[in-house]
């Protein structure tokens, strides 16, 4: 069935095509043996993840026969963790100047030299895959994430400048940067369980260090602050979480267990526990716990930012009266003083004749200029009203013929224009239908 067997009862095939079952043959020892000794996640041991890797690359290619030829050259067809990610990268990186042959040699050479690399890059796995909740398998992360990828290129780059080798690890660093949008300088120094969430955008600098167990979301800059040459990047501590977007400038210290909110632009270096945020940044509280494997992204003591708020917050009640709160009560009792003088003046201004209503109005008005609050306009008196009516109905009687000639005129008009522009009427007796 399209080259591919049916799963036997007790697994062991698992789906996957013939030429996939002869090489893996004794993979499922190498697991059991793994098993016995713990949990991966656990464990922590190299064989142990290397035998989980591959035990879910095997499911996957059972699951997804289009990606089984993919899954086993990547890994089932290597017999050990640095030589799978020695193929990875190599494919991910390769173009018509690098060829994927060459990078591997490149790649699994440094890797077998020096075993510290591949214990890091081991590290970082455990870091993607404890740390991202949407990474489901080891296997996926060594595959398709490419924050992680970018890291592990990194490691290799910063051998090769180390070595000498300035020209290929720079070379190096440019493809990366081509491929995954991440920008590390190789002469960067990094510690181990690094977690770049996502990737995108994120820039390290040729001095900046970073610690052990860090975590570092999207779009982060470990910058300078000029064209100063010379220790001019940021130096990370362990535990530190960076959230997306931030940037930390200068020859600055994160102190351990340090958090750097979303968005921050930080200056100055921070305490160990302490989150940061704003720009420029600014303390905020305490952190508890570890924030890099928490993963919070707001994480400080609740009394430390209960007070940052009641400090910063115009609104918050203090127990003392606010200024101006006497005045503005003071006020309120002469509006109401005010709006009854008004009232009783309208009142008295109803029985008055139209020019001493409109005296009195007046004194009442000019009496209230002192009252704060503003006066309801008086309402007119019955004579007032009277004597506009008599004015509007004259003015009516005085213009009502001029209206109606010009209206009649202007109708007299209008019929003859009409009957201009008619069309002249055709006698159609004498057609014949």
């Amino acid at each position: 069935m399209n080259g591919a067997t049916a799963p036997s009862e007790d697994g062991s095939s698992m789906g996957l095509p013939e030429y996939m079952q002869e090489s893996c043959e004794s993979w499922e020892d190498t697991l059991r043996q793994a098993e016995r000794r713990g949990h991966p996640e656990a464990a922590g041991d190299a064989e142990l993840i290397w035998a989980a890797i591959r035990h879910e690359a095997q499911g996957d290619a059972a699951q997804e026969p289009l990606l089984s030829s993919f899954l086993y050259a990547s890994i089932l067809s290597h017999d050990n963790f640095e030589r799978s990610l020695a193929f990875v990268l190599s494919n991910r990186l390769s173009d018509a100047t690098f060829l994927s042959t060459e990078l591997f040699e490149v790649f699994y050479s440094i890797l077998r030299a020096k075993p510290e690399i591949a214990e890091a890059a081991l590290a970082d796995l455990r870091a993607v895959r404890e740390r991202d909740p949407a990474c489901m398998s080891y296997s996926q992360a060594l595959l398709h994430f490419k924050g992680f990828h970018a890291i592990e290129a990194y490691r290799i780059a910063h051998e090769l400048w180390g070595r000498g080798r300035k020209v290929m690890a720079v070379a190096l660093q440019s493809r990366m940067s081509e491929v995954f949008a991440v920008d590390i300088h190789p002469a960067a120094r990094f510690g181990k369980g690094i977690l770049l969430d996502h990737g995108t955008g994120v820039v390290i600098g040729e001095t900046a260090e970073l610690g052990n167990n860090v975590s570092i979301l999207q779009n982060v800059t470990l910058g300078g602050t000029g064209k100063v040459h010379g220790d001019r990047h940021p130096k990370i501590s362990d535990n530190v979480l960076i959230g997306a977007s931030a940037s930390i400038l200068g020859n600055i210290r994160i102190g351990k267990g340090a958090q750097v909110a979303a968005g921050s632009l930080v200056l100055k270096p921070v305490p160990p526990h302490t989150l940061v945020a704003g720009s420029p940044a600014k303390e905020i509280g305490r952190v508890t716990g570890n924030p890099a494997l928490n993963m919070e992204q707001w994480c400080i003591d609740t009394k430390d930012l209960l007070k940052s708020n009641l400090e910063h917050d115009p609104f918050a009640t203090t127990g003392t009266p606010r200024r101006g709160s006497g005045s503005s009560s003071s006020g309120g009792s002469s509006d109401s003083g005010g709006s009854m003088d008004v009232s009783s003046a309208a009142g008295s201004s109803a029985q008055q004749p139209a020019g001493q209503a409109a005296a009195a109005s007046s004194s009442s008005s000019s009496s209230s200029a002192d009252v704060a609050a503003p006066v309801r306009p008086q309402a007119p008196s019955e004579a007032a009203k009277a004597a506009a009516r008599e004015r509007g109905s004259g003015a009516l009687s005085s213009t009502g013929d001029g209206k109606g000639a010009s209206a009649a005129a202007s109708g007299g008009d209008k019929k003859k224009k009409q009957q201009q522009q008619r069309p002249p009427e055709v006698d159609t007796s004498s057609y014949m239908i």
